[in-house]
């Protein structure tokens, strides 16, 4: 089968209702008040930046996509080698725990790193979950570097629904380019497992606070 065939096959009309449901919902959550800050103000009294509002909504998307549309799926949260996909989470935490993280709440730096990088990697399962999951597996057959090149073009997109400008990465298409770069390194790296790529994708966040 060539590719002009792979891609024909891709189920672009599920695509497509998963992406507007996405944003729909996307855009939805991100009315909403940011309760996990809230909580995380009540719990330790500390204004943190954290917001995964519009991780949920993309993640009730994606559930409620994967409900619908039944079917065989070759991407799952762990994928084949669940030990080692473990072990990369693990290994991540470990060494950002070690190295520490500045911060502006006066909290030791290896425990706070240890706290956002934790927190980081839970919220990345439900944009993975989504793009390297359900998205990765409607695309059914194209190579691993055209998925990236898709998975990116509507990552990177979706993004304005969060982002309220992207100056600081040169503009919307030179995010949008970085989100396609990082996308084909994460498609051809492991292709059936949504953990590895929310520890990837973890990597990618500045972690300045």
């Amino acid at each position: 089968m060539n590719l002009k065939h792979k891609i024909l096959c891709a189920k672009w009309k599920i695509i497509l209702v998963f992406y507007v449901l996405a944003c729909v919902l996307t855009y939805t959550f991100t009315q909403f008040p940011n309760l996990i800050k809230q909580l995380w103000v009540f719990v330790t009294g500390l204004e943190v930046s954290f917001s995964w509002n519009h991780g949920l909504g993309l993640f009730l998307a994606t559930i409620i996509c994967y409900l619908v549309f039944k079917g065989k799926y070759s991407t799952s949260f762990l994928g084949n080698k669940p030990f080692k996909s473990m072990l990369v989470a693990g290994s991540y935490l470990l060494c950002y725990s070690l190295f520490g993280l500045s911060n502006s709440f006066n909290i030791n730096e290896h425990f706070w790193a240890f706290i956002f990088c934790a927190s980081m990697l839970t919220y990345n399962i439900f944009e993975e979950t989504a793009w390297r999951g359900f998205l990765h597996d409607q695309l059914g057959e194209i190579p691993a570097w055209a998925k990236g090149i898709v998975t990116g073009v509507l990552w990177g997109l979706w993004h304005i629904l969060i982002f309220k400008d992207f100056s600081q990465f040169g503009g919307l298409a030179y995010f949008v380019l970085l989100s396609i770069g990082i996308s084909i390194i994460m498609a051809c790296g492991k292709k059936d497992q949504c953990h590895i790529g929310s520890s990837f994708h973890t990597r990618t966040v500045d972690f300045k606070e």
